[in-house]
């Protein structure tokens, strides 16, 4: 395991808390988690990498020991990354992103293309489209859902007893995830809660994040992404955008013709979907998606 030590990078509206490992002239890996997550469960991803590696590993703001600074527009997590490149001094990194984070870095690399050496997306290309759009009656819904989001965020900060508790709770969410890293991410996840036991360290305010951009927008941007790029999915994904997005269902036949439609969109682009893997294909499977990023990133 490498040896990691923690650094600050500062933001007008808070401060970024960066896991940093290697050479600092050694070429640079930034990877990137997702919603409700931290910077420790992209260290199993990391550790795989040669030593030749630099490894970068924030926290997104409103997460782990990052500060939470109550905005969270994507422009903003997106300018975070840039204050990190440049914070490190970084040239040319390779980019990974998970979820969110994977919706971050594809704008990154729209934005600064002769930049990024490549990107990998794991499940960060957001929910397809719907087969039928949405009536205006669901589009209001969603809305109202997400404003009551924001506004009844303490709801989501209900206390646990310790982090027995907390482990129990991530893995019934996540049956793949190994138990060494489950306590880990635990250990590195949670903090006091002011009534007593204990919470996510991550703000749920950041929910709001998911209003600041549209489907359509992102499609339009991946087509300014020229760099090689590997998507990953897995084989279970759509379970995940059915469960907690869509008030219809899809079926696998669209879903798998949305991924490749998509997949179009890029300048240099090719996709690998893990068997036995849903959203979280990182922790359900994470040999076999270590093995396809490191062939994607020797072939590429």
């Amino acid at each position: 395991m490498r040896n990691y030590r923690r650094i600050s990078v500062a933001r007008p509206d808070g401060d970024l808390s960066v896991l940093v490992s290697g050479n600092e002239s050694a070429r640079a890996v930034i990877l990137l988690h997702g919603m409700r997550d931290h910077a420790h469960s992209m260290i199993d991803l990391a550790k795989h990498f040669d030593p030749e590696y630099r490894i970068i590993l924030p926290d997104l703001r409103g997460h782990g020991e990052s500060s939470s600074s109550g905005g969270y527009s994507m422009i903003q997590f997106v300018a975070d990354i840039r204050s990190v490149v440049r914070e490190c001094n970084v040239e040319k990194p390779i980019l990974i992103g998970h979820s969110l984070g994977g919706h971050v870095l594809s704008r990154y690399s729209a934005c600064y293309p002769e930049e990024v050496e490549a990107l990998v997306l794991l499940d960060g290309m957001g929910p397809p489209s719907e087969q039928e759009p949405p009536s205006a009656l669901e589009v209001r819904d969603r809305w109202h859902d997400g404003l009551n989001t924001v506004v009844d965020q303490f709801n989501w900060l209900k206390p646990m007893a310790d982090q027995a508790e907390a482990q129990q709770r991530l893995c019934r969410n996540n049956p793949g995830l190994s138990d060494e890293l489950a306590q880990k991410l635990v250990a590195e996840g949670v903090k006091s809660h002011p009534d007593g036991g204990i919470r996510w360290k991550w703000d749920p305010t950041v929910n709001m994040v998911w209003q600041t951009f549209s489907h359509q927008e992102s499609e339009t941007l991946m087509q300014f992404i020229t760099c090689p790029t590997l998507i990953v999915t897995g084989d279970n994904g759509l379970s995940y955008w059915i469960n907690g997005r869509f008030d219809r269902d899809i079926s696998e036949d669209w879903y798998q013709s949305e991924l490749s439609r998509r997949v179009q969109l890029f300048g240099d682009a090719r996709s690998v979907v893990i068997a036995d893997a849903g959203h979280m294909l990182h922790y359900d499977q994470p040999d076999e998606v270590n093995r396809v990023i490191r062939e994607f990133l020797q072939n590429r």
